[in-house]
């Protein structure tokens, strides 16, 4: 039986000297008197395996993780390096290393996705507070961000019961109840008691456990519950905790990146890690729309999620690519896969946005870049208006994506429509003044759509009720807001316009969202403000 590792030693590599690879230790280290170690990749298998037997029997209730808990972080790493499996769970055995030198700890954790899920018969019922907060939250929030399982979080309320007070879970509880219910009338969010129930909760879960797919969705919702709420800084700084998340565990780069966790073994539990990616993703790009983002561009294979019909039914959907030929073509498309792709475009318009001043950026490909936008934003305006007309319930995901197409339609007409805005001392260039006209007619109409947008919510919610009212969603509010300001631009210019009907109809819906969502408050305040819609209300 060949002794030899697979790779290099460790004290060889950093040295760039080419390793014999004997085991137990190279000659090379002996020689030198240097202490000389694998990582676990390099060892052989049969070493490998004579490792996981002898720790598997040295300890088989378990006091093995207890002894981890008790050595030091250096101990903790050797263990980790020779193959040791951390206490299921815990923090305190989680290798620094795998920060400070990536390469060195290349044995993935196993994962609570990685385990799989025993179904839950239909006769066994929830217990009463656990099947509230169920229902509530997949007839609300769900609608439109659908991130979790359905099939997956009825076996874990099952569980709830007996999940201990820091657990993931629970947290996942927790934020589950605080983002479907609504706030009590004239109570701050920021100092909501659930909210800061929450948080501690939070602070408890990562002391205390590893990472995993729980602790990143409960970061997601507690975004949803900062950004609708407008709790900023928090909302801002919690978009990019859910992206280092993200990117700690790989789920934006499958392929290249280094993954935290071994491979899930079920469709539904990648498919939950896939839904939790974007929805970092989407969040990061419309709750910061002024700043630059903190997720990196999804990678050129990235799969968008599956069609909600099987993911609410718990069965296997297919998954079509990111980068598609059209969008008109993508009819096996669901809603929240169309709401990525608004998001990945409005995020490639913020990052052009961004690179405006960079003057190593030649102006002729920015413009050129900025028409390939335009032409895709048009494009995808097409097809998810389409899509919008075929939707059952307008305030769902059908709505956000076509709110966040909007918003960087605006964010990218608003660059190139300014008269007074050109990029040398001559003048603007004839391109240029060419994107300036497809902006300003660009504006026009993207307005008239958001107004048509809102009128058409108004009337579901006026033949809904309560339950379209309550499905709305705090994603769309930056749109209404932007269309509100080019409505009152309009106008100032022209008194009698129809600028006034289209500012009117979107406060309108501003002001229902704002029974349940306190960020479109905010952008009231603000609209009250406006010198055109003050004369406009005198009238």
């Amino acid at each position: 039986m060949d002794r030899r590792a697979r790779f290099a030693c460790n004290a060889c590599r950093r040295l760039k000297r080419k390793c014999p690879k004997e085991l137990p230790s190279c000659s090379l280290c002996i020689r030198l008197e240097k202490r000389c170690e694998y990582p676990p990749r390099a060892r052989g298998l049969h070493e490998n395996a004579s490792h996981e037997v002898s720790t598997s029997s040295e300890s088989p209730n378990g006091d093995d993780d207890w002894q981890l808990l008790s050595h030091t972080p250096t101990e903790l790493h050797s263990a980790f390096r020779k193959g040791a499996v951390p206490g299921r769970g815990d923090v305190h055995a989680f290798p620094a290393m795998f920060f400070l030198d990536s390469e060195v700890c290349v044995k993935p954790l196993s994962s609570d996705s990685a385990q799989p899920i025993t179904p839950i018969p239909s006769f066994i019922s929830l217990p009463p507070e656990p099947l509230m907060v169920y229902q509530k939250y997949f007839s609300t929030i769900h609608q439109w961000l659908p991130i979790l399982s359905k099939k997956r979080v009825r076996q874990h309320m099952v569980e709830i019961g007996t999940a201990a007070p820091d657990s993931p879970l629970n947290l996942l509880y927790l934020c589950m109840k605080l983002v479907s219910e609504p706030l009590p009338r004239e109570v701050s969010a920021r100092a909501y008691k659930p909210y800061m129930r929450v948080l501690e909760t939070l602070l408890k879960v990562e002391n205390s456990r590893l990472p995993c797919l729980q602790l990143l969705q409960s970061v997601i919702l507690i975004s949803v519950f900062e950004i609708s709420h407008a709790i900023y800084p928090a909302a801002y700084l919690r978009a990019g905790h859910a992206s280092r998340l993200c990117i700690m565990m790989g789920f934006h780069d499958r392929k290249y990146a280094t993954q935290l966790f071994k491979d899930p073994i079920t469709w539904t539990a990648r498919e939950e890690e896939r839904r939790a990616w974007w929805a970092v993703f989407c969040l990061d790009s419309q709750g910061v729309v002024g700043f630059s983002l903190s997720t990196p561009e999804p990678s050129p294979g990235e799969l968008l999620p599956c069609p909600e019909t099987p993911w609410n039914e718990g069965g296997v959907g297919f998954n079509e690519p990111l980068f598609a030929a059209s969008f008109s073509s993508n009819t096996s498309l669901g809603s929240f896969a169309n709401v990525c792709q608004a998001a990945h475009v409005l995020g490639r318009v913020l990052r052009h946005r961004s690179d405006l001043h960079n003057s190593s950026v030649d102006l002729g490909f920015r413009l050129s870049e900025a028409k390939q936008l335009h032409q895709i934003l048009a494009s995808l305006t097409a097809h998810l208006s389409d899509v919008f007309r075929e939707s059952s319930s307008l305030g769902g995901s059908a709505s956000v994506s076509l709110a966040l197409c909007f918003t960087a339609r605006l964010c990218l007409y608003d660059i190139y429509a300014c008269n007074e805005k050109y990029s040398t001392d001559h003048g603007r260039s004839s391109e240029e003044a060419e994107v300036q006209r497809a902006a300003v007619a660009g504006i026009f109409e993207v307005v008239e759509c958001i107004w048509q947008l809102a009128r058409q919510i108004l009337d579901s919610i006026q033949h809904g009720g309560e339950d379209e009212l309550n499905a709305l969603s705090p994603l769309l509010c930056h749109c209404l807001y932007a269309a509100a300001g080019e409505s009152e631009w309009l106008l100032l210019e022209q008194e009698n316009s129809v600028g006034g009907q289209w500012l009117k109809d979107i406060v309108t819906l501003l002001r229902l969202i704002g029974e349940r969502w306190q960020i479109a408050g905010v952008y009231l305040s603000e609209i009250y403000t406006w010198p055109g819609y003050q004369s406009f209300m005198r009238l």
